[in-house]
């Protein structure tokens, strides 16, 4: 049960402009000096929404608007990274929805 996600669903009348903590599900053994480059071309890019990389065994989240993750992809297809899915996990957008609030 320990490896259960839920995913949030995204509704497309949604503002896609919103960002979301989107989650890379990628290769286990992934090669982290690659990761970071990916990563600070994407701050280049201004693509983020927030300065942060939640690094996970075989995932990252980063916090982006739905509408760069077509340009996120083609960073990640440019440097030959492998990726599975893309996806919001439910816990991370509750955890998102906690803080707007406050």
């Amino acid at each position: 049960m320990k490896d259960i996600s839920l995913i949030k669903k995204i509704e497309y009348d949604d503002d896609l402009s919103k960002p979301y903590p989107v989650t890379f599900n990628i290769d286990i053994g992934y090669d982290k000096a690659k990761a970071r480059s990916i990563f600070n071309e994407i701050k280049e890019q201004s693509l983020l929404a927030q300065d942060i990389l939640n690094l996970g065994n075989n995932s990252f989240t980063i916090h982006i608007p739905l509408t760069n993750i077509p340009k996120i992809t083609k960073i990640l297809l440019k440097y030959k990274f492998n990726f599975y899915g893309i996806y919001v996990v439910y816990d991370n957008y509750l955890e998102m929805k906690e803080v707007e609030d406050e």
